[in-house]
């Protein structure tokens, strides 16, 4: 007991004398603590919204959903037979409705619900925001309406306000009041407006259609899991080309999603934790080194290297006690504010919740992360050999330490994978995690250790001589030379590099200029980077690994979106589309030809079947072949039935015909062909090449079945062709064919696409003018595309860099840890420049270069990386063109080198202002 009292007082006692390196050390451990209690946080949060309640957000016990082509009367009738036998115990069927409002001038569309509010959902009530006590029942009645809050924020209205809705799929439209504000989560977890089921019956359709109702959503006895399998297994049989989805499926694939997610999170944790371990070491060694003389006199007084481990091991354990602690509050913040980030990313209500177990366990992850990298320093501190310390001799690096280095590195990460392990709960995840970070770290300490050697050996001439003058026309021919040779081959970003070279090559002349002082602090500065040199090479790993991750994360985002971008803006031939039904057609064309400035104009039939068989083959078994997700060789349910189930006709005998390429299929020895002016009045079609894959398997030749929405006319059309095609439309990608099939197939019911080709700064006025003239239209236009697109991007490249800056945060610790060393160990240094003329002023200015180049050191190096991975990525991807803004680069860089100085700053502030005397007389 003695023992244990001796090493607790001993510890408390040594942290308190520690002062400012005690702090630095709960400070390495809190960032890293921090980033794993806010990340699970957030991931706990993430899973409680898609798998806490499966019902609620599935809707039932079962949904089953028919986009393409909405349920008809016999199709609803399975389920009034499978609730009469039994199977279900009750069923309520929706719509499901895409429309669109007018708000300050401008149309905005979003998903409209029409559902009988006494028993939908099944799945139990959704949370109100307003009011909170709020019911569908008590709310939804009439034309009064409830929103979600994402829909609300998208629209600019509030509670109360009202709405003209139209909707394009049957010309119905009303003016809706809004009575209540749902929680964007579970069912809801969209932009949408729920509305009565009996009032939107009552409307009256333009095109005479009764409510196309596309969702149904149904319970079972009991709402076991056997049940909805037997529930599952008739309704596909009787409704193939429904997608049926049980509470088991949406559970499975939530979890999926949720546990990668919860993956990425607790890597990026891991790898917080790993820089802030780095950064233990190094306090620890300093901490320890400090004592060598304290460490001889307990050898000498009898204490064995055992108590010395015991000594100094209750020192780390409450090292990460406290920096565990720290570090879970700190996380509970941070989780907040990632929870708001990952909220507007991936548009879904997240309720903020702090799980005990998961800020406990940031508390023992900090203990743990003390002793694993702590044991490093510990045992090395603890061989100190008393003689040695008295007498003042260097012991130096014998063969017997370099094992012993090398052992408790391998011990070190055999340590961090187990601890990695049970945070990720995959052990083969951990061994790839851990494996593949050691070696980039090996590759990037060596790497490193390179570039420090470079810079600390760098020449600072008191005058010009000629080998510094070759040395800066060698630098400027090379570098100049890459930045001429990049620009005219348009590599992009490797110029900006590259010129930062060229400039730093003529720094070399500029610095021989400088008086006195400024040239000494530059020559200290670069000669100190070099005197800690696994220092410095830790700092370097730490800040490069964040900078490229932010600059990865920018830089390919920025990309996509550009890439994006231009693709809208030249890879199609039309800018502006409407949608609109037979009976609102000639009102469009009247409205059309009263504007000027249209430059092209293209006029697609599009119907809505159901697909019977495909060469003999009936649909369902063809369909059940469909896998979710898809691959290269086979397709998902999803593409599939879209292939079958919504042909595209064009004006054949106007010489309308389809942009596309034909390509021979997968089943075939030569290609088909185009359809061309013969095909008019036929049931030739082409079909996309991915249609000759799995299960469909079509070939040229191939025929397929087709039934209207009436159940009675039907079209069997015979395959000509497969296409692929580089330019984007809204009516290709499926089968394509005469206007005859789709007007047939219709039933007087058929849709009219309008691909126009207008100025796009007219874009917006023309179309606003067309729905204006006609409500029931429903009109797109390229920028709203974009605009649409660059938000989602947007969105993610905040989410992954704010995530992404947790791993920078513990760099800049590193940083600050390092700098406080640094002076820690300099304090006798410090005096004697400051007793023989160098003001504090002077100190601090050597201090900040330093800092400085290694910061800028670091973000080159980071930069010139994401340029290379991206010059890589777009060889891989030739369609693409993926670059490195010069703002981006540059802003990256110095930003880096200023946060570095920033922080070097702060923390080597009142070491510069110490007083020589004070120095000089007890260091």
């Amino acid at each position: 007991m003695s023992r244990v009292k001796l090493y607790w007082n001993y510890a408390t006692r040594s942290l308190r004398r520690g002062g400012q390196r005690t702090l630095l050390a709960i400070f390495c451990i809190a960032v890293g603590v921090m980033a794993i209690v806010s990340l699970e946080l957030v991931g706990n949060m993430v899973n409680t919204a898609l798998t806490g309640n499966v019902r609620a957000g599935n809707g039932g016990d079962i949904s089953v959903r028919n986009d393409i082509t909405p349920f008809n009367a016999d199709q609803l009738g399975t389920f009034a037979r499978l609730q009469a036998g039994g199977t279900l115990t009750e069923y309520t069927a929706v719509v499901d409705e895409q429309v669109h409002a007018q708000v300050n001038g401008q149309p905005q569309a979003f998903l409209m619900t029409a559902a009988d509010p006494a028993v939908f959902p099944l799945g139990g009530q959704p949370d109100f925001a307003d009011p909170s006590n709020g019911t569908l029942s008590s709310i939804v009645s009439g034309t009064t309406v409830v929103v979600t809050q994402s829909l609300l924020s998208q629209l600019g209205v509030s509670k109360g306000d009202s709405l003209t809705i139209h909707s394009p799929t049957d010309g119905r439209s009303f003016t809706a009041t809004i009575g209540g504000v749902l929680y964007t989560s579970g069912f809801f977890d969209q932009p949408e407006m729920v509305t009565s089921l009996d009032m939107y019956k009552t409307l009256p359709s333009t095109e005479g259609l009764d409510p196309q109702y596309n969702a149904v959503y149904a319970n079972v006895p009991g709402h076991t899991d056997a049940n909805q399998d037997k529930a599952k297994a008739a309704i596909t049989q009787a409704l193939p080309t429904a997608t049926v989805t049980t509470t088991k499926d949406e559970l499975k694939q939530n979890e999926s999603a949720v546990q990668n997610l919860r993956y990425f999170l607790e890597i990026v944790g891991l790898l917080a934790l790993l820089i802030g371990g780095v950064g233990i070491i190094n306090t620890m060694q300093v901490l320890l080194r400090r004592r060598h003389i304290e460490i001889a006199m307990l050898k000498t007084s009898g204490y064995r290297q055992f108590d010395l481990y015991g000594l100094f091991g209750v020192e780390a354990g409450l090292l990460g006690f406290i920096g565990g602690v720290v570090g879970a509050l700190a996380g509970i913040l941070a989780g907040l504010a990632v929870k708001t980030i990952v909220e507007n990313a991936v548009m879904l209500h997240l309720d903020f919740t702090v799980d005990p177990l998961t800020v406990l366990a940031g508390v023992a992850i900090g203990f743990f992360t003390a002793l694993i990298f702590g044991i490093m320093p510990i045992v090395q501190a603890s061989q100190v050999r008393p003689q040695a310390v008295i007498r003042e001799l260097p012991e130096g690096n014998t063969a017997a330490s370099v094992l012993l280095s090398i052992a408790l590195v391998a011990l070190l990460c055999v340590l961090f994978f187990v601890m990695s392990a049970v945070i990720l709960g995959n052990v083969v995840l951990a061994i790839f995690v851990v494996a593949i970070g050691a070696v980039v770290l090996g590759i990037l300490s060596a790497a490193f250790t390179l570039v420090v050697l470079l810079i600390s050996r760098l020449p600072v001439p008191e005058k010009l001589n000629i080998g510094l003058v070759a040395m800066v026309v060698a630098g400027l021919v090379v570098f100049g030379g890459l930045t001429w040779l990049s620009i005219s081959k348009g590599w992009s970003g490797i110029p900006i590099m590259a010129g930062l070279f060229t400039v730093l090559s003529l720094g070399g002349l500029v610095v021989v200029f400088l008086p006195r002082t400024p040239k000494s602090n530059v020559k200290m500065a670069l000669r100190n980077i070099g005197r800690q040199r696994s220092r410095t090479v830790t700092t370097l790993v730490a800040l490069f690994i964040g900078v490229f991750s932010i600059g990865l994360i920018l830089a390919l985002g920025i990309g996509i979106r550009d890439n994006i971008n231009s693709l809208l803006a030249t890879g199609t031939t039309y800018n502006s589309f409407i949608l609109v039904s037979a009976q609102d057609k000639p009102a469009v064309d009247h409205e059309l030809s009263k504007i000027s400035g249209i430059r092209g104009q293209l006029v697609n039939t599009i119907a809505e079947v159901n697909p019977v068989s495909v060469d003999g083959r009936p649909i369902a078994p063809i369909i059940a072949g469909g896998i979710r997700g898809g691959s290269a060789t086979v397709l998902n349910r999803e593409e599939l039935i879209s292939y079958v189930s919504q042909p595209v006709g064009y004006d054949l005998v106007a010489g309308s015909f389809p942009d596309v390429q034909i390509v021979k299929g997968r089943n075939d020895t030569a290609p088909g062909r185009k359809l061309n002016a013969g095909d008019a009045g036929t049931n030739n079609v082409i079909m996309p090449l991915r249609s000759t894959i799995a299960p469909l398997n079509l070939k040229l030749g191939s025929q397929i079945v087709m039934v209207g929405q009436d159940g009675k006319t039907t079209r069997t059309v015979t395959v000509v062709g497969f296409y692929t095609t580089s330019s984007i439309s809204l009516t290709l990608g499926g089968m394509v064919t005469d206007n005859t099939v789709p007007i047939a197939l219709a039933n007087g019911h058929v849709l009219y696409a309008y691909s126009l080709n207008v100025d796009p700064k007219q874009s917006a006025a023309v179309l606003n003018k067309v729905q204006a003239a006609v409500p029931n239209a429903e009109t797109l236009n390229l920028a709203q595309i974009t605009v649409l697109i660059n938000s989602i991007l947007n969105n993610l490249i905040i989410m992954l860099t704010a995530i992404a800056s947790l791993a920078m945060i513990a760099g800049v610790i590193i940083i600050a840890n390092a700098v406080a060393l640094a002076m820690l160990e300099r304090r006798r240094e410090l005096g004697i420049l400051k007793s023989v003329g160098h003001t504090s002023r002077s100190v601090l200015s050597e201090v900040l270069l330093e800092n400085g180049v290694i910061g800028f050191t670091g973000g080159v190096l980071a930069m010139i990386l994401v340029a290379l991975a991206l010059f890589i990525l777009g060889l891989v991807i030739k369609s693409l063109n993926f670059g490195v803004e010069t703002g981006l680069v540059l802003a990256i860089i110095f930003t880096t080198a200023a946060v570095c100085m920033i922080v070097a700053t702060a923390v080597a502030w009142n070491a510069t202002r110490v007083r020589p005397l004070e120095v000089l007389r007890y260091e």
